[in-house]
């Protein structure tokens, strides 16, 4: 079994694998974004999908039989091993692969942006200002330092979450939860929430709550862990007061993994917050966070991924993955 592991790994089939389901991703969301243009009928982009992954079986076919060389496609069995040139396309797969994740990256924040502007726009459009004084424009991601912060009863700092799956390669997507979490907090008039950037400082730290708090110069601390098997996801999170020590609110959410449960999740931390610190939620960020960017698990799982490549934190561990 582990030869043919290897063996996989060696034609370049894994790699051909995942640049095939990523462009079949990109392909279903430019079908998507065409077919109001050109006026597709509602059938075309299943078609599309289907004609997709029909593909996938021959294309890892194709990977496990043939080579491509400099004198043409050969049978993998016809070209020597001193001539084969493997390697150098597995290479150029790792750099297909990262230009394509790096798409779907650029895609998936554009995408996300649009909607929550659109979101703000039509909800502005329903409830006019009676104000005659200009609104500040608006900003869907609003994150403060701790210099900035003002030390108020509302101030949160999500510290790093903890990756409670057995897989440890599961990281970037527990860092990706923490993430998406603390955007759709500080988005949140009523709260101060300090930036990522300063939290992610304080992962594996062993200073006590009460130092990280006046650190950053908030009232409370948001700690979490997240545990993905199968197809079920955990997360437990917990507010604390930092001065008293005291427990404001604590769940525990076991439930499928799909991206709704995921954001519905996130919508129903942020309200629970908003209830424990004796805030209140506008209708139109409550709106606003109810607004699922994707209801695709596969997509979500490759744009945490991609993020987490972007942000240089799983640039060794991707590239050994991949090798």
């Amino acid at each position: 079994m582990k030869g043919l592991f290897q063996e996989l790994k060696r034609r370049n089939v894994f790699k051909v694998g995942i640049a095939y389901a990523v462009t079949t991703w990109i392909l279903l969301q430019l079908t998507d974004i065409v077919s109001d243009i050109l006026v597709l009928p509602e059938w075309a982009p299943k078609l599309i999908l289907l004609l997709l992954l029909v593909g996938f079986i021959p294309a890892l076919i194709f990977a496990w039989a043939f080579e491509m060389t400099p004198e043409g496609i050969k049978l993998e069995s016809e070209v020597s091993e001193d001539r084969s040139v493997t390697r150098r396309t597995g290479r150029k797969l790792d750099y297909a692969i990262m230009i394509l994740l790096g798409l779907s990256l650029a895609y998936f924040i554009w995408e996300s942006r649009f909607e929550q502007k659109t979101a703000a726009y039509e909800q502005a459009a329903k409830n006019p200002p009676v104000s005659p004084q200009a609104e500040a424009p608006f900003e869907p991601v609003r994150e403060i330092s701790p210099e900035d912060a003002e030390i108020n009863k509302n101030s949160i700092a999500v510290l790093p979450f903890t990756n409670r799956s057995a897989d440890q390669a599961d990281t970037y997507f527990t860092d990706g939860i923490h993430d998406d979490l603390l955007t759709q907090l500080s988005r949140i008039d009523a709260f101060s929430v300090i930036s990522r950037t300063s939290v992610m400082e304080y992962r594996d730290t062993t200073k006590n709550l009460r130092e990280i708090a006046r650190e950053l110069s908030v009232a409370n601390i948001m700690e979490g862990a997240v545990q993905r098997a199968g197809d079920r996801v955990r997360i437990n999170v917990q507010l604390i007061d930092a001065e008293t020590d005291e427990h404001l609110w604590a769940e525990i959410y076991d439930r499928e993994l799909t991206t709704e449960n995921l954001f519905d999740i996130q919508s129903e931390i942020a309200e629970n917050i908003a209830d424990a610190l004796k805030a209140t939620l506008t209708d139109n960020e409550i709106a606003t966070m109810a607004n699922a960017p994707t209801d695709n698990v596969a997509a979500y799982d490759l744009y945490l991924q991609a993020r987490q490549f972007t942000l240089g934190e799983s640039q060794i561990g991707y590239q050994t993955a991949l090798e």
